[in-house]
């Protein structure tokens, strides 16, 4: 299925409004305001736009990404084989080159892009976009998931217990990296680590600015409920979570080398999938800072 906004964007839809794939645009060019303005909106709709034969490099990758606004400072576990500053590196190849250990600690560290998580939910400000640049891509795997949790948000009825779906509006959660990363790689980080990630609390409901629309705040950062006692909250967690990636609310994107894909994480899951590690896989991300009013 297919449509053109008004200024004659094109766009190619997965018969829904999740998801759809923009097939007329250059990022490697600047954006007119109106063109740009057009792809906020496609994101407002459909959560995550896909752009094929990009083959965008850093300073274009950034360019593009700081149309959106202010970009976060990556980790510093991601920050190698000479990515721009404001850049993250999701790759599988190291500095020298030569794809990475298989068992080693990097690819340890990893793992934890194979759970369902939402970009950043372990800061005090969570990071609205993500763009991410395929620069080398596996013969096969290594797809990144996306689910929407608008329709999970929309879908659920409950209850949980004695909570019904109005008493989960005013819940907060503990968010962690640590925590999500413990439940697929053990305890890996330095205690000077551990200082620097200091659990934000966040609505379990939250309302995205543009659009209006309800999400369930979830996904493997998202620790437990605060003020519940930490399993309970970890299974409403948990079954909010399956509710958010029933099948048919799950868009699977299968890579190409230069294609960019935009997701929207105040609106979405997201998990990348395995592959055969002896394969290069090398992924520039950009990240859109959330506002702090």
């Amino acid at each position: 299925m297919g449509e053109k906004s008004e200024s004659g964007l094109a766009i190619a839809d997965r018969g829904g409004d999740f998801g759809a794939e923009i097939t007329d645009v250059d990022l490697t060019e600047p954006l007119v305001q109106g063109l740009f303005e057009d792809i906020q909106e496609v994101l407002g709709t459909y959560c995550v736009a896909v752009f094929r034969e990009q083959f965008l490099d850093d300073a274009a990758l950034v360019a593009f990404a700081e149309r959106f606004g202010p970009l976060e400072v990556p980790l510093a576990r991601d920050q190698y084989g000479g990515v721009d500053s404001k850049v993250t590196r999701l790759s599988n190849v190291g500095d020298d080159g030569a794809v990475m250990d298989p068992e080693g600690e990097h690819a340890t560290y990893m793992k934890g892009n194979l759970l369902w998580h939402t970009d950043s939910s372990f800061k005090p400000v969570p990071c609205t976009y993500s763009i991410l640049a395929a620069h080398e891509v596996p013969d096969c795997g290594g797809e990144t998931e996306f689910a929407d949790l608008r329709a999970c948000y929309d879908d659920w009825v409950g209850p949980f217990g004695e909570f019904d779906k109005g008493a989960l509006e005013g819940l907060q959660c503990e968010h962690s990296i640590i925590y999500s990363r413990s439940l697929i790689s053990g305890d890996i980080f330095t205690d000077a680590e551990k200082r620097t990630f200091e659990p934000p609390h966040h609505p379990l409901v939250r309302t995205h600015p543009r659009t209006g629309r309800k999400v369930y705040y979830v996904g493997s950062h998202c620790s437990h409920v605060v003020g519940w006692p930490v399993e309970r909250g970890r299974a409403l967690i948990r079954e909010l979570t399956g509710f958010c990636i029933r099948p048919q609310h799950v868009y699977s994107h299968s890579w190409r080398a230069g294609d960019v894909v935009v997701w929207d994480n105040r609106s979405v899951l997201h998990r990348g999938r395995t592959y055969d590690p002896a394969q290069r896989r090398v992924m520039h991300r950009a990240t859109v800072a959330g506002a702090t009013a």
